[in-house]
């Protein structure tokens, strides 16, 4: 297709086109370009209006101007010119988070265009929490119902959201909208989602609800997010359920008559649901109808009569019936049937009686007996007069007279209702036996009604007799009587004679007189009962003891009584004074046998007087005193009247005819009757009249002051005249010592108590003073003066040891800023101490890091130290940068001293830097203008960031921040310049704050700079509406018409502007009743009935909100109490209609009792409601008055012989009695009789009765007694019933015994025990049937269970049942008392007699048993150590002559408790010696051992037992042998030896030096306890070397070789002809080196005669003559082989030159396969050196002939086979100390594991486990104790695959450096055996083995298939000349072809 062209444009006229263009273009003018354009850019949505927050920045190629736009939003804004961008409209994250914009760039050429560039550029806008949360979804209202469960979620919605994403987590709290509100007590918020910008939660109920309560709940929810709030109102309803059952209202009783017709109705019932809230219909039924009197309709609630009624048919006397009455909730007419919807209560219905029955009497004729001196009012007894009219009300009231001739009687009551009791009286006596007109009466008592018509009546006749009574006492002749009598008189001696009359005659006369005798006491005396003579009564010792004693009594005063009746009447008392005479029938006597006296040689008398007097009780007797004896030489005199004893010669006391130094006096005391004498020791002490003298005064002494505490510094001494202890003298410093001193009190040497120091004091003035042991003590002083010689003995020092001092930078050089403070107490001159300084010195940087190198050396010449005077002083110019702390060592040198004495110290020096410049604050601060502007919105919360402050320094660091002055608003960080919010912000308070903050730095001297802070508050709605007042009262009358003001609240809001203005609302129930304005005047609304009976009173919340938008709105509220006040709208209204009431006739006056009280209601309150109340007919006798305020009627009269019913009319009037509104009632009054005595107890007759009742008895009924009781009341109330007071309640029976209540017979129900209760309180009563009121009368009884003898005697059982355990010492005498045992029998007196018997146990009689007190004596002399313990069995019973077969033994059995096991031990006393088990010991120790090897057990035993046995090893000496020698070369004083407590003798030192010598320890063991007594024994112990032992395999397990190694050694011993020592047990190792537990090798030395270690080819010799001995002989236990336990190896010498030349041909000849060939055949070679350097190996190959023949030993044969075949065990090198152990697993050939020494190392093909011994440490590394490890320790260190070089590089292995020293493997060994000790043998002490010899011959063994083998070595120390040994890689040695 052919491509159109322009028409005329040309090739050529385009070239030229297009090179025009671009001509023009480059002349053309060229856009600019941003170079800032502000995309990206971030700006805060709270940046102000008019902040600049961006500068647009670009440029025109050309130069020229540019101008700036901005399209594309309202909120920003771009200054032309400067490209500065400001806020022009407020920003709103919210609305947009990102501002895109078109910033525009233009610029002016003039001639051309303006080229426009234009450049999209979004902006971010950051938030700031500027939002409140959000509620969603409101208002919230919820239903919940009543009995929702706590937990239940009431609200779930509520969200809330957060237009901010800044911001803390939303936060949601319940606030009460009322003061005292409980809302948010009953309900909780639980959040399921919170965070910043959302928030889910629920409302949760938290109490249980009670619609009654409270059916409805306002409150508020507050949403929080840190910055922000927001409120919401929450309304929950409470719905009613069915959880209410119904209640009744209104009176529930009733009052119908007995003769209304069948349908009367009775009463209305009225019950509604519980359930206000949705309540169901209440249908009714009857529960029980009692005689089926009533019927009731379901619905309605009538009550009616379903009969004729008859009250008389009533069980109750006042007529009453209770009916029981159901209301239950209905559904649909059907009871709904759960407990919950069901009422019962109790209907009370009186029945009014009619007239139709008579009063009438009980019986028809009564009789009666009173005594003749009966007093008036007394009612004739036993009577049993009953009156009863069965009618009631006025129909019962009958009255009661008496028809009696002779007036002396009268009859009660007069008038009764009902029923009463009638006594009758005696009115007007008083009666008199002795006139016949008295001795009969006749009445006749009539009861007849009174209120009825006709008037019924009734009469019956009493019989009164009278009888004579007991009315005159005796009477005296004499007000009192006196007698006398001798003290001494006889029995039966008549004292005096008193008699009585009587007036009465019979026995109430004189011939019934008794006569008796009282008082204290009356017992000495006794008087005939009928003829009143009155005589001294029986007693043995007539004037002494327990009969007449003049002196224990002189005079009686007694009552002597006369009775008449035979004893039973009436009683006369006199006094009667019965007065002894004396008789001289006592001697005087001694108050004591023995006096002691004390008299001064020399002394006149005694001081004080020594007066010795004697009692005599007869008052007639006179006491002579005198001395008998004792005073040969009449140097005493004793006053004869008064017993003052006075020294002879008045010069004074002479002793100098008398030898002794006290004289025993004795004393007589007489009366002419008797006599008593009493000795007087009489010392007479020596006079101290000499006092010390010190043999001079004063004493001089120096001492060092470096003595020691004990130094002796002089001894003093004094003398004293006085002999004895007169003269004993005692030393002791009084002053002047100041505690440094110390004299011996005895000997007067004055020794250094404590340290001197010279530089405390210098001398000593001590005083000191003798003093003697006389009485009264003498003294001397002397003067002991001390004088200190000074030592120079402290060095000097500096104070304080580290001194500080600063020292400015620019201070010029030669300055002295410091001295230097030291001190030494030891130099008083100046000059003596010289300073210094010790190089080097030590520096830190301004960095704080060290200064080290030559900067540090130039700083040791910048201070200068002066010598002299300790003066610092800069020597160069300072530079702070290379130092700004210096540290000096200084010295202080006290050169007086020798040698000089140098203290130590530092001085620290700070380079303080000079400050040229002050702390500086960033812009727009400045010193001009140092302000710095915040702004924020106020009610921060407290701690919110509000700004940070901060200022820089030039030439230093800023030191800290802080404020000029304390703000009350705002707190700063010291450090870091931030401040936070302090207290609250609020606009309204105060809308700018200020504070000023201070910057310092750190440099010296300290500059600082300040700046104003001015914090600009924005106002928010903050604030709440505020009341007036917490809470509002008024006042409205009920009945108001609309509109009439209640009451006027006021609130204010102290926010600004709109968010201050208020408006007003109510809430709360009933506000539908009121109104309030704007203005927050409340009325009453239109339409509101006030009515203060159906609402006296209602709480209102007056609500005030602020007109903020309506999310950030304000409320409060404040409740509003309006009280309806009353008007009297209302009349009183009775709560019955009728009242009725029953009283006794003698109803109290003072105070007058109740009767029944009258309640009238008035709906209305206050004076309106105040009812007074009137009795307005009825009252005509004035016998009742009523309280006009109480209603409470009283009796005014007493009521007796009054109308038994009174009707009275009561009026209640309201307004306090003067209202227009009233009402009546009627109240009946039945005046009743009363019961006036209490039952009287006729038997048991005594007030505290006692009976007996056998225990078990054959019947479970047995007959205790008959209760009776008599009451003077007659009828019912004289009626007695019987009952047992259990608690508060009567009751007929207790668990035990049964009353019957009309017989009063008293049984028991069971059978009882006694054991188990022997005694029982009964508490009898006696009741009378009186009604209304009924008395009782108690009486206790005691019934006592009589005891059968049905228990046998038991032991008590503890926790051990009859277990007794005793202890008695060995050696106590015969008969002491061991123990006591007490068994018990529940049974009484001597059915509970219990008797002991020994049974069992005491066959050798070594103790006896009281039979009656149980106590358990030792019969014989006991020995612990013959018998530790007894163990005896006693029976006890009540059997005294239990009789034993001797021929049986009776056995102890634990379930027969007559039976008790007796344990007695045994107490140890030390009275056995301690001895050991041999008196010679045998040991044998390698000169190898180390400290603490064991050597043997040695063991001492004591009988005794406890301390006593307890012993204490030690050793007393160790005396060493020399080789060869038999006689000791001494003790060893440091014992190389220890002996544990136990008995383990081990070694204490290395018994390297000890080598093949001999010990003779000499061992004691001592007692612990007292006498300590001692047990000696002795030990030889030998210090053998490899080569003295010999090993011998037996065929016996270890464990049994160790139980008789003794026999064994024996058994050796013998055939070695000498002493055979044990020194070590192993197992055994069989040929394929595993441990054979069956066999053991025992290790041995044998000592001739002369304690000398015999060789071995000897033993061996001996031991191979005595083969059929020993092979034959059981107790060796088949020993197998003998053979030593080392051997010798034979060196060869190699000539090295052959050597090289044969190992060379081997390598070239046989090669390589050779050489593998040989490994393979040969099993093992060994490298040996020679002395001459030279190597050698020799073959050991099992299958080579080794040239043996028959004739060589065959206990020898196999020593060549097996001498390299024991290293296949490789060596585990440890410490001999080690304890680890190996646990060999068992083979099916060996049986059981067996327990391995960890020393002990197994071969490699052995099962053992070497994992188990890998941690050892090397310690056998050197000659004490080698390091080396294990082999799994080597092979672990990479060693396993070369060759281990011993010694040759010391630098290869620190681990292996020593291992040199390290013996090579050796020959396996057996392990040691667990738990036995034994010493250790270091074995193969020469190294290497060669070729055996086979020359020796000895033992004729044949051995078995184990070849003979040598024990191998412990490790120990190698040979220096040991050469390296390869090892594989399994760690086991290698053993490489011989080169030859």
């Amino acid at each position: 297709m052919t491509r159109p062209r322009c028409p005329g444009l040309t090739p050529p006229l385009l070239l030229l086109l297009v090179t025009s263009l671009l001509l023009t273009d480059v002349a053309a003018n060229l856009p600019p370009s941003f170079t800032a354009d502000m995309n990206l850019h971030v700006v805060s949505e709270d940046t102000p209006v008019g902040a600049a927050v961006y500068t647009l920045k670009g440029a025109d190629p050309e130069g020229g101007p540019v101008k700036y736009g901005l399209s594309g939003s309202d909120r920003l804004k771009v200054d032309p010119s400067s490209g500065v961008v400001t806020i022009a409209r407020p920003l709103d994250r919210e609305r947009n988070d990102t501002l895109r914009l078109v910033v525009t760039l233009e610029d002016e050429v003039e001639g051309v265009d303006n080229n426009v560039v234009r450049v999209p550029i979004s902006l971010i806008v950051l938030d700031t929490n500027d939002n409140a949360p959000k509620f969603l979804q409101t208002p919230y209202e919820a239903m919940v119902r009543e009995d929702a469960v706590v937990g239940t979620t009431v609200l779930p919605g509520i969200r809330l959201t957060d237009e901010d994403q800044v911001g803390d987590n939303i936060k949601v709290e319940c606030e009460p909208i009322s003061q005292g509100g409980d809302a948010c007590e009953m309900f909780t918020i639980e959040a399921s989602q919170m965070s910043a910008r959302k928030y889910s939660g629920s409302l949760i109920l938290k109490q249980p609800l009670q619609y009654a309560t409270q059916s409805l709940y306002q409150f508020k929810l507050i949403a929080m997010d840190g910055g922000q709030m927001s409120s919401v109102g929450v309304v929950v309803r409470v719905r009613d359920v069915q959880n209410s059952p119904p209640i009744f209202s209104g009176s529930l009783t009733g009052i119908v008559t007995e003769d209304d017709p069948i349908g009367s109705l009775v009463m209305t019932l009225q019950a509604a649901d519980g359930d206000t809230g949705a309540p169901r219909p209440i249908r009714y039924q009857l529960i029980n109808n009692p005689l089926d009197f009533f019927t009731l309709d379901d619905k309605s609630g009538e009550l009616r009569t379903a009969k004729p009624l008859d009250r008389e048919a009533l069980q109750s006397p006042d007529g009453v019936v209770k009916v029981k009455v159901k209301a239950y909730e209905t559904v649909s007419g059907n009871p709904v049937g759960t407990k919950e919807t069901e009422t019962v209560v109790d209907v009370t219905i009186t029945i009014r009686d009619v007239n139709d029955e008579p009063p009438s009497f009980n019986k028809r004729e009564y009789r009666a007996s009173v005594p003749e001196n009966v007093p008036d009012g007394t009612p004739l007894p036993n009577l049993d007069m009953f009156v009863q009219d069965t009618d009631v009300g006025s129909n019962s009231v009958f009255s009661l007279r008496l028809v009696d001739s002779s007036g002396i009687f009268s009859v009660e009551p007069q008038v009764a209702s009902g029923s009463s009791s009638v006594s009758i009286r005696v009115a007007h006596g008083p009666l008199d036996f002795e006139n016949p007109n008295q001795r009969k009466f006749l009445l006749q008592v009539i009861a007849e009604e009174t209120l009825t018509n006709p008037r019924l009546s009734s009469t019956a006749t009493v019989v009164v007799s009278v009888t004579d009574t007991n009315d005159n006492p005796p009477q005296f002749e004499q007000e009192a009587y006196t007698a006398v009598v001798s003290e001494t008189a006889n029995p039966g001696t008549v004292v005096t004679t008193i008699v009585a009359s009587d007036r009465d005659t019979g026995q109430f006369g004189t011939d019934g007189i008794q006569y008796s005798l009282f008082g204290n006491g009356a017992e000495k005396f006794s008087v005939d009962a009928t003829s009143g003579v009155i005589t001294v009564a029986f007693c043995d010792t007539p004037g002494h003891r327990n009969c007449l004693d003049f002196e224990e009594r002189p005079t009686y005063f007694l009552s002597f009584q006369a009775t008449d009746a035979g004893g039973s009447g009436h009683t006369t008392v006199v006094p009667v004074r019965v007065t002894l005479a004396d008789s001289n029938d006592n001697p005087p006597k001694f108050s004591r046998q023995q006096y002691r006296a004390v008299i001064d040689e020399g002394a006149p008398d005694f001081d004080p007087p020594l007066i010795i007097t004697a009692e005599d009780p007869d008052a007639t007797s006179r006491v002579v005193y005198s001395l008998v004896g004792g005073d040969p030489t009449g140097l005493f005199i004793i006053n004869p009247d008064t017993g003052r004893i006075r020294v002879a010669n008045e010069s004074g006391l002479d002793m100098s005819k008398l030898k002794t130094d006290y004289i025993i006096l004795t004393v007589e005391a007489s009366d002419g009757e008797g006599s008593h004498t009493a000795n007087i020791r009489v010392l007479v002490r020596d006079a101290n009249n000499n006092a010390p003298i010190f043999s001079k005064d004063p004493y001089l002494a120096a001492v060092q002051e470096n003595a020691a505490e004990g130094s002796v510094v002089e001894q003093v001494s004094a003398s004293d005249a006085d002999t004895g202890a007169n003269a004993a003298i005692t030393y002791r410093i009084h002053r002047g010592g100041y505690d440094d001193f110390a004299v011996d009190g005895a000997t007067g040497i004055v020794t250094v108590a404590r340290k001197l120091n010279y530089d405390r004091r210098q001398s000593y003035d001590i005083e000191i003073v003798a003093t003697d042991g006389g009485l009264p003590q003498q003294t001397a002083t002397s003067t002991l003066t001390v004088s200190i010689i000074n030592n120079n003995d402290k060095s000097p020092y500096f104070t304080p040891t580290t001194q500080r001092t600063q020292v400015s930078e620019d201070v010029e050089a030669g300055t002295t800023f410091y001295t230097l403070s030291a001190q030494d107490p030891d130099v008083a001159g100046e000059g003596a101490l010289v300073f210094g300084v010790n190089l080097p010195v030590s520096a830190v940087n301004s960095d704080g890091r060290p200064v080290e190198g030559p900067p540090r050396d130039a700083l040791a010449e910048v201070f200068v130290v002066d010598r002299l005077t300790g003066s610092v002083t800069v020597a160069q110019r300072l530079d702070r940068t290379m130092a700004t702390e210096v540290t000096l060592a200084v010295t202080v040198t006290d050169m007086s001293a020798t040698p000089p004495q140098v203290g130590h110290g530092s001085l620290v020096i700070t380079i303080v830097d000079v400050n040229d410049f002050p702390p500086v604050f960033p812009p727009p601060w400045s010193p001009e203008s140092p302000t710095i502007h915040v702004k924020v919105v106020e009610e921060l919360p407290r701690g919110s960031h509000l700004t940070t402050v901060t200022a820089s320094d030039v030439d230093s660091n800023i030191g800290g921040y802080s404020l000029a002055e304390p703000s009350d608003h705002f707190a700063l960080d010291n450090a870091t310049g931030v401040v936070t919010v302090k207290d609250r912000l609020d606009y309204e308070r105060q809308p700018e704050l200020s504070f000023v903050v201070v910057a310092h730095d750190t440099g010296v001297p300290t500059l600082s700079a300040t700046t104003t802070v001015i914090v600009q508050l924005e106002n928010i709605n903050d604030e709440e509406p505020v009341f007036s007042s917490a809470l509002y009262e008024a006042e409205v009358p009920e009945n108001s018409p609309p509109a009439t003001p209640v009451m006027n609240v006021t609130a204010t809001d102290a926010d600004k502007g709109q968010y201050g203005v208020l408006t007003y609302s109510l809430a709360g129930d009933h506000q539908e009743h009121f109104a309030i304005d704007s203005n927050g005047l409340v009325t009453v609304r239109n339409g509101a009935l006030l009515d203060r009976e159906s609402l006296s009173s209602v709480v209102l919340r007056v609500v005030a909100t602020d007109d903020a938008p309506e999310n950030h709105r304000h409320q409060s509220s404040v409740p509003l109490h309006i009280t309806i006040t009353d008007m009297n709208d209302h009349g009183p209204v009775f709560s019955q209609r009728s009242y009725s009431a029953s009283v006794v006739e003698n109803l109290p006056l003072d105070p007058p009792a109740p009767i029944v009280q009258v309640t009238a209601h008035d709906s209305d309150y206050g004076i309106n409601a105040l009812v007074k109340y009137f009795i307005t007919e009825g009252n005509d006798l004035g016998s009742f008055q009523l309280d006009p305020d109480t209603g409470i009627l009283y009796p005014a009269r007493l009521l007796l012989a009054t109308p038994s019913n009174y009707n009275l009319t009561i009026l209640a009037r309201d307004l306090n009695g003067t209202g227009e509104y009233s009402d009546q009632a009627m109240v009946e009054i039945t005046v009743l009789p009363q019961n006036q005595h209490k039952p009287k107890f006729i038997s048991p007759a005594v007030p505290n009765a006692t009976v007996l009742v056998q225990e078990n008895y054959s019947s479970a009924v047995q007959e205790v007694m008959t209760v009776e009781a008599e009451d003077k009341d007659s009828g019912a109330n004289g009626e007695v019933r019987y009952h047992l007071r259990v608690g508060e309640d009567n009751s007929q029976d207790t668990p035990e015994f049964h009353l019957d209540p009309i017989t009063g017979v008293l049984t028991t129900k069971l059978i009882l025990d006694r054991e188990e209760r022997h005694k029982y309180e009964l508490v009898l009563v006696a009741k009378d049937q009186g009604s209304p009121t009924f008395y009782e009368t108690l009486r206790f009884l005691t019934v006592l269970v009589e005891d059968m003898n049905d228990n046998r005697p038991e032991f008590p059982k503890s926790s051990m049942p009859q277990a007794y355990r005793f202890s008695v010492s060995e050696n106590t005498a015969k008969h002491t008392l061991v123990g006591e045992l007490r068994a018990e029998d529940p049974d009484a007196g001597i059915n509970a007699k219990v008797f002991y018997y020994l049974v069992s146990g005491n066959t050798h009689e070594s103790f006896y048993l009281d039979k009656l007190l149980g106590k358990v004596y030792t019969n014989a002399v006991l020995d612990r150590e013959q018998r530790s313990s007894y163990t005896l069995v006693v029976k006890a019973t009540n059997d005294p002559n239990f009789i034993l077969d001797p021929e049986q033994e009776v056995v102890y059995d634990k379930d027969d408790p007559t039976l008790a096991i007796i344990t007695i031990n045994i107490e140890d006393e030390n009275d056995t010696p301690p001895r050991f088990i041999h008196e010679v010991y045998y040991a044998g120790v390698s000169y190898e051992a180390e400290v603490d090897r064991f050597v043997r057990m040695v063991s001492a035993v004591d009988g005794d037992a406890g301390l006593n046995g307890t012993l204490t090893y030690s050793i007393k000496a160790s005396n060493i042998f020399r080789p060869g020698d038999s006689k000791a070369i001494g003790s060893i004083v440091t014992s190389p030896f220890n002996i544990s407590q136990d008995g383990k003798l081990t070694t204490a030192s290395l018994m390297s030096e000890y080598r093949r010598h001999r010990f003779l320890i000499e061992l004691q063991a001592k007692e612990e306890a007292s006498p300590y007594r001692i047990a000696s024994c002795n030990v030889n112990v030998w210090v053998w070397e490899r080569e003295d032992l010999v090993r011998v395999t037996l065929a016996q397990p270890p464990e049994v070789v160790v139980r008789h190694q003794e026999d064994i050694a024996g058994v050796l011993s013998q055939v070695a002809e000498g002493t055979a020592v044990v020194d070590e047990i192993r197992y055994h190792v069989n040929p394929d080196n595993t441990v054979n537990r069956e066999r053991t090798d025992m290790l041995v030395h044998v000592v001739n005669r002369s304690e000398q270690v015999m060789p071995i080819p000897v033993v061996l010799k001996r031991l191979d003559q005595g083969y059929a001995t020993l092979t034959n002989n059981s107790q060796t236990f088949s020993i197998e082989n003998v053979f030593p336990a080392s051997v010798e190896a034979q060196k060869e010498e190699v000539d090295a030159r052959l050597a090289g030349l044969i190992a060379l041909m081997i390598v070239l000849f046989i090669g390589f396969i050779s050489f593998i060939v040989v490994c393979c055949c040969l099993r093992y070679w060994v490298m040996i050196p020679s002395s001459r350097s030279s190597e050698h190996l020799i073959k050991r190959n099992i299958d080579e002939d080794l040239g043996l023949n028959t004739t060589e030993n065959p206990l020898w044969v196999d020593q060549k086979l097996k001498m390299y075949e024991e290293q296949e065990l490789t060596m585990q090198v440890m410490s001999e100390f080690d304890t680890t152990q190996v646990n060999v697993p068992p083979s099916a050939a060996q049986g059981p594991s067996v327990t391995v020494d960890a020393e002990w190392s197994p071969e490699r093909r052995s099962s053992i486990d070497l994992s188990q011994v890998d941690g050892q440490s090397n310690t056998y590394a050197t000659i004490q104790k080698s390091h080396g490890g294990t082999l799994r320790s080597l092979q672990l260190r990479g060693l396993q695959q070369g060759t281990l070089k011993l010694g040759e590089d010391p630098g290869e292995s620190n681990d292996y450096a020593t291992l040199d020293h390290l013996h090579r493997p050796a020959s396996a060994q057996g392990p040691r055996v667990p738990g036995v000790e034994t010493p250790r043998s270091p074995l193969n002490q020469n190294g290497d083995y060669h070729e055996l010899r086979t020359s020796f011959t000895g033992s004729t063994f044949q051995p078995p298939d184990l070849a003979n083998r040598p024990l191998p070595d412990e490790p120990t120390i190698t040979h220096p000349n040991s050469r390296n040994l390869a090892f594989n890689a399994q760690g086991e040695p290698v053993l490489v072809a011989e080169l030859i």
